[in-house]
């Protein structure tokens, strides 16, 4: 498949498309406001506006090659869900393709590294237990 080329690298197209558009029109979008060049092969994806469609663009080598595809039940991600990353991976575009969400992980910094549970000496027990281990 295409996607499975090493060095391949996956854009987003920030805003949600009408699906009408053909190869012109997404070609402009790319090169205008996504500064892409592309003869190097790298893959755009662009989402519709009701999310049951997807369409990408890509060169091949030879020409521009323009994939559409239409989820049957549910509807594709949103836009929102990524976060305001526009560049996935490989894998993240195979999730996608297959009608997963895909989310960046959110990691929770509020917790310092010597949080209570951590540390046995700040954990109070109750009367009669002790702190030895078996």
């Amino acid at each position: 498949m295409f996607v499975d080329r090493k060095g391949l690298r996956v854009f987003v197209y920030r805003d949600e498309i009408d699906m009408r558009c053909g190869f012109e029109r997404l070609h402009s979008l790319c090169v205008h406001q996504m500064n892409a060049i592309m003869d190097q092969g790298h893959i755009y994806l662009f989402f519709g506006k009701n999310r049951k469609r997807v369409k990408i663009l890509v060169y091949d080598g030879s020409g521009l090659v323009l994939i559409a595809k239409r989820i049957e039940r549910g509807r594709f991600m949103s836009l929102s869900e990524l976060l305001g990353r526009y560049e996935i991976s490989q894998d993240e575009l195979k999730l996608i393709l297959h009608g997963s969400v895909v989310r960046k992980p959110v990691v929770d910094r509020s917790l310092s590294p010597q949080s209570p549970v951590t540390q046995r000496e700040s954990v109070e027990l109750p009367k009669g237990l002790s702190q030895s281990h078996p």
